[in-house]
């Protein structure tokens, strides 16, 4: 057996509803292994076994079975307008019962002033009304008699009953009215959803279609699925970067905040790479494509976005199962409405059936209440709305699960270098003996470094060219590994190395060893300096944290989380690190197993924790976090495939901002759940009184539909980098 899997495009699927039908469809037929569903984009996603299922074949028989068109993502009646019967046939259909009403409705209360009788007047209006339900049936009827033959209890059900019932109880206008209220119900859930697709996407969709590839006869136009690795590509002043590359020629600011979120360009040269959708600033470059835009950080960051909101949020799978056995329970309710009444004024010897006939109409208006598209819809619009926002920021989040658990974290851990550091080593000391100034300490150990491969020489190197001091060539230089290294510079020889290797050289006199002692003690790593005629200095080098890390760790304690740092240095190294930055705890000497006990010991005693490093190293500790959240910066591609959260652009004063973002999706879950629930159960109430009809628990259901999903969309704007 061979697995495969097919994506297709479902045109209507909206809601949990059309999940339904879609599920009763693929149901018995043999080979089906999975199914996945993505209502934010419509699409259906298929494991099947590959000898026993054609995916065309398939998508025919889906459509057949349930009314929806199924066509597979790429196939070219993927991309042609909608069918009649689609939703423009719903719009069509509902228009044609809204006519009808409306003219029924003229008719029922002006006919006898237009001359007709009462007589010819009711039954013309009955006739009009009839006219209602039947086009508002053409979309209405066939998914229902499809869901009976299914067995299934669906809405369109629960409609074709409340109508008919109407029917039966003779409110011809009654029955008119909930057929049309129901398709412009469903008009409207349609045209919502199409909008949150359009805002989310053009969230993503940032690359420009075009580019201008550079040949033999001068510049041409392509598309930008063209352009091959290699490819030289023109970019002008202001123009969209078409393709991951690195710059050949030219000079410019780019503005990168289409990737990561940052809201300055950063200035780009000959040599330094570019990404695809970010902005070119005032001058023209040309780049060096390296590969087809399949292959651009862009093209991952919107595969992984979209796997993103094809999986299911805890909150929306509780939701999920809370609607299977919510839209019975209503129809229990609903019959125990009709009957227990009636059956009360048997036994008590009062009027029968005008007491059945009374509440069988509010049973009807329990029916309509029923639909829990509101319910359902509330949770996946909010989550794939904060993925998106999120992803517009620089912050990929690989699920709408990750998004809830950075919600609900009590505690972030963090590790070290790399992290909470630069992750290098820089200067922060230079002492100079005596027999030289702090210059001539830089300068010597500067040629030394510069000649090794050693990275505190290479710092040191760096560190003098920044202060403009003139390194001079060493000559006869010789590595001595794991000490030092010496060499001639203008004909002497220098040592550059460790306290221990000055010792043993015969180089340390003991004013300078107490020296170095007591600088041993501080954080960092000393590195000494001497001539044949003695000592000339010291320099120490340290891993200085972040600009920013104090500040964000401070923002996150106001926020109420714990923060305790892990790192494998020493604990001298790990108290002053964490002193200097504020963070809550630290754990020093940790072995990667070592950092797992103390993310599980962090869960149990405080909360779900999560866990900030480079998305490669301590993989560990990031698998048992609640969250792993990856500095994975916009060159990194493997923190796309290691960490639950990328920060895209390896800045920490994402972190507070990514918890408010989550907290306040979780908001705007329980907000819309709270609201559909709660119109449903007042309007429930007011019929179990007699005071709400069909029509107005319609209505109810429409309006909380709307703004469930109005309110989902307002957290597109929190990703908007003008917004901050």
């Amino acid at each position: 057996m061979s697995r495969a899997r097919c994506t297709f495009h479902v045109r209507g699927l909206d809601c949990e509803h059309e999940v339904a039908l879609l599920r009763a469809a693929l149901k018995d037929a043999p080979g089906i292994e999975g199914l996945g569903f993505d209502l934010i984009n419509g699409l259906m996603t298929v494991d099947y076994d590959d000898q026993r299922v054609d995916p065309a074949r398939l998508a025919g028989q889906v459509t057949a079975r349930s009314g929806l068109e199924t066509v597979p993502v790429g196939a070219p009646e993927a991309e042609a307008p909608p069918p009649w019967w689609s939703r423009r046939g719903l719009q069509a259909s509902t228009a044609a019962s809204g006519l009808a009403l409306a003219a029924g409705m003229l008719l029922h209360y002006f006919g006898a002033k237009a001359g007709l009788s009462d007589g010819a007047a009711e039954r013309a209006s009955t006739a009009s009304c009839a006219l209602a339900i039947a086009a508002g049936g053409v979309w209405l009827f066939p998914r229902a008699w499809r869901s009976l033959r299914g067995l299934r209890l669906d809405i369109d059900v629960l409609m074709t009953l409340a109508i008919f019932g109407a029917v039966a109880l003779g409110q011809w206008d009654e029955a008119a009215t909930v057929a049309f209220l129901f398709g412009v119900s469903e008009s409207l859930e349609a045209l919502s959803v199409a909008r949150a697709r359009r805002a989310i996407r053009r969230l993503l969709e940032v690359a420009p279609p075009t580019a201008e590839r550079i040949v033999a006869a001068g510049v041409e136009t392509i598309a930008v699925d063209r352009i091959d690795g290699g490819d030289r590509i023109l970019v002008r002043s202001g123009d969209q970067i078409p393709i991951d590359g690195v710059i050949l020629k030219g000079r410019s600011g780019v503005d990168q905040k289409a990737i990561t979120g940052e809201s300055t360009p950063v200035e780009r040269g000959p040599g330094d790479p570019v990404y695809a959708g970010t902005v070119n600033g005032e001058g023209t470059i040309e780049i060096e494509a390296s590969g087809p835009i399949g292959e651009a950080l862009i093209s991952r960051i919107v595969d992984q976005v979209r796997a993103a909101q094809a999986g299911r949020a805890p909150v929306e799978r509780r939701i999920s199962q809370f609607a299977r056995w919510y839209t019975p329970l209503v129809v229990v309710i609903a019959l125990l409405t009709a009957l227990l009444p009636p059956a009360y004024a048997w036994a008590a010897g009062g009027p029968v059936w005008a007491t059945f006939l009374a509440w069988f109409a509010k049973a009807l208006v329990v029916l309509v209440i029923a639909c829990p598209c509101a319910l359902v819809i509330a949770t996946p619009v909010a989550v794939v709305s904060g993925l998106a926002a999120a992803a517009r920021r620089g912050v990929l989040i690989k699920g709408g699960e990750f998004l809830e658990a950075v919600g609900r974290l009590r505690a972030l851990a963090f590790d070290k270098t790399g992290t909470l550091t630069l992750g290098r080593p820089d200067v922060v000391e230079v002492f100079a003996s005596g027999q030289g100034d702090q210059a001539d300490v830089l300068r010597i150990a500067a040629a030394l470094g510069d000649r090794g491969g050693h990275v505190l020489g290479k710092a040191i190197a760096r560190h003098a060219r920044d202060l403009r001091i003139d390194v001079p060539r060493a000559d006869d230089y010789t590595a001595i590994p794991g000490k030092g290294a010496q060499g001639r510079i203008d004909a002497v020889e220098y040592h550059l190395g460790s306290h221990r290797y000055i010792d043993e050289a015969g180089l340390c006199r003991p004013e300078f060893h107490a020296e170095m002692g007591e600088a041993e003690g501080r954080p960092g790593t000393e590195v000494a300096v001497t001539a044949a005629t003695g000592p000339l200095g010291w320099i120490r080098l340290a891993d200085r944290p972040r600009p920013e890390a104090a500040a964000v760790v401070a923002e996150l304690h106001a926020l109420g989380l714990r923060t305790v740092m892990l790192t494998g240095d020493n604990p001298r190294a790990a108290a002053a690190m964490a002193r200097e930055l504020g963070v809550g705890d630290q754990r020093s000497e940790l072995l990667p197993a070592d950092k797992v006990l103390a993310i599980d010991e962090y869960t149990a005693a405080h909360g779900p924790t999560g866990m900030v490093g480079d998305g490669v190293n301590d993989a560990p500790a990031l698998a048992a976090a609640r969250v792993s959240i990856a500095l994975g910066g916009v060159s990194s591609g493997a923190a796309l495939e290691t960490a639950d959260v990328v920060l895209m652009a390896d800045d920490l004063r994402q972190l507070p901002w990514l918890v408010r973002h989550g907290r306040a999706t979780l908001r705007m879950i329980h907000q819309n759940i709270a609201l559909a629930i709660g119109v449903k159960a007042v309007v429930l109430v007011l019929a179990l009184f007699g005071i709400a009809n069909m029509w107005m628990a319609i209505l109810a259901d429409v309006g909380t539909t709307l703004l469930v999903v109005a309110n989902a969309l307002r957290l597109l704007r929190a990703g908007d980098p003008a917004t901050r």
